[in-house]
């Protein structure tokens, strides 16, 4: 049960750097980029779409759609797609439709 745990942990704080940094970065060059945490659109600049309620977390980059719901976490980077719910990760990059569960 400890080794589940700790992967988890570090499978969640992973995705969290990386949706920082993706947002950061493409901030920084003023790019198309959608944050929206728990319903709440914090970011929403250009063609990139997104949606996150009851406790999501979403970001979508360059051209994409990424969408969350009950704790879900969803990533889309460079024309892609991303859908999580019930505490599920969702990450796609490249053209690549993700959904879970």
């Amino acid at each position: 049960m400890t080794t589940r745990r700790t992967i988890f942990l570090v499978t969640v704080t992973a995705m969290m750097a990386l949706m920082m940094a993706l947002s950061g970065a493409a901030l920084a060059q003023g790019g198309d980029v959608c944050v929206s945490i728990k319903g709440d659109t914090k970011v929403d600049k250009g063609n990139s779409v997104c949606s996150a309620v009851e406790n999501g977390k979403t970001v979508a980059v360059n051209g994409s759609a990424a969408a969350a719901s009950e704790n879900g976490k969803a990533v889309a980077v460079n024309d892609s797609a991303a859908a999580a719910s019930d505490n599920c990760t969702a990450t796609a990059h490249n053209g690549e439709r993700e959904s879970c569960p």
